[in-house]
């Protein structure tokens, strides 16, 4: 039987063949792979999740990439789900806007749209939108917010059809989709050949320092085949005859990057912020040292070990514990961990489209969060860290009838 994996052998920025294995993970189930009552008895196929490590351009990346189409066909993530990501997609495309100023209507393509919310905050009157991915379930939420949106992968030779069809466009954008594509060369290829003479690529990615910084080892799982520094990134953009001129560190999904992109010699690069972050990935953050990786392994063992001792006192002290967030970081935590059903009664959740639904591999129920007060609930572990202040302020009632909170990352903390 094929296999709907492969072994990354050489690096998937610089092509260098010095890879190091720093973080084993061991074998998980594919993060999204939510699943329907009837087949939870079926036996869920689990892959490698190892981390490496370029010893070359020191970028880091998954040692194995799960074939796209098992992840991203049907996908269950929306983006309008919480109010924090729908202001950080406000602020995002003002951004956008104060940098490109044009007295003509602007084309303007998202890479992996997803529900079009992102689009959605640029007015219709001033930008031909359009948005492209590959989920034909999704494609429905974006034309009820009147987004137009073609259902395929984005690749060079798409970029093609896209281009004998609309054009190029003076602004792309790709958010938290440069980790999740099979072959970047290809995907940037593509960028290269839609993009305006003076126009501009902006795409965010998980930031490294961040999940280093904040011991996020969750944000590992299949869906995310790269980890992104700037400094590798900068190497490899140029391969395009594209160039970076300027990046934004935002506080989203826990800590993301925000890249501005150009062709050669059109905008003016802001040097000397670059040079500054770079110098701070290499000496205050140790981005570039292998030791920091197999530092960064200890202190998940470390993690995984008090949080399993506190939930262990808890369930003895008969303490009733769910989980807050069945996001795709969820699955991370809850295999390394070795936490199930004996732990965590249920998984609450804001996303219909996972409610009724079980986790990949636990088979926890997730539930809509009202049954929190259904239930005789003492304790939420949010597993949604990176909501944490945001859960907490929309549920303030839970901490009135003397519930508590339990927040894994950086470090565990009960409120």
């Amino acid at each position: 039987m094929a296999k709907d994996y492969k072994h990354q052998k050489k690096c998937r920025l610089c092509d260098g063949a010095n890879l190091i294995n720093v973080i084993d993970l061991g074998s998980t189930p594919l993060a999204n792979s939510f699943l329907e009552k009837k087949q939870i008895n079926k036996i869920e196929k689990k892959y490698p999740l190892k981390v490496n490590f370029c010893m070359d351009c020191h970028h880091l990346q998954l040692s194995h990439i799960v074939e796209a189409k098992k992840m991203f066909d049907n996908y269950l993530y929306l983006t309008n789900t919480s109010k924090q990501n729908q202001d950080h997609f406000k602020d995002y495309a003002r951004d956008i806007q104060k940098k490109i100023k044009s007295k003509k209507k602007i084309s303007i393509l998202d890479i992996a749209s997803n529900d079009g919310t992102f689009l959605s905050y640029f007015n219709k009157r001033k930008y031909n939108r359009l948005g492209i991915d590959p989920a034909k379930n999704l494609s429905k939420f974006a034309k009820k917010i009147g987004v137009k949106q073609k259902v395929m992968y984005f690749n060079h030779k798409n970029s093609e059809k896209i281009k004998n069809s609309v054009g190029k466009f003076k602004v792309i954008t790709a958010n938290h989709v440069c980790a999740h594509v099979s072959n970047l060369n290809d995907f940037f290829k593509g960028v290269k050949n839609l993009l305006d003479d003076n126009g501009i690529f902006v795409f965010e990615v998980s930031y490294l320092g961040s999940v280093i910084k904040k011991k996020t080892f969750d944000t590992i799982y299949h869906e995310h085949a790269d980890y992104h520094s700037l400094k590798p990134l900068i190497k490899f953009v140029k391969k395009f005859d594209l160039e970076i001129f300027d990046f934004k560190i935002v506080k989203a999904q826990g800590g993301t990057i925000r890249i501005f992109v150009s062709h050669k010699n059109t905008w003016i690069i802001k040097k000397n912020k670059i040079d500054k972050q770079i110098l701070i990935e290499k000496n205050k953050l140790n981005l570039f040292k292998i030791s920091s990786y197999r530092n960064f392994s200890k202190q998940i063992k470390i993690v995984k070990i008090n949080l399993n001792k506190l939930l262990i006192k808890l369930k003895k002290s008969g303490k009733n514990i769910i989980g807050y967030g069945a996001a795709a970081k969820t699955t991370t935590l809850l295999h390394y961990f070795n936490i199930d059903k004996k732990q965590i009664d249920f998984i609450v959740d804001d996303n219909k489209l996972k409610q009724n639904k079980y986790a990949p591999g636990t088979h926890i129920p997730i539930k809509s969060s009202d049954h929190i007060y259904k239930n005789n609930v003492d304790y939420i572990i949010i597993l949604a860290w990176n909501y944490s202040s945001y859960i907490m302020k929309v549920h303030k009632r839970f901490k009135k009838i003397k519930g508590k909170f339990i927040i894994p990352f950086p470090n565990i903390k009960v409120v």
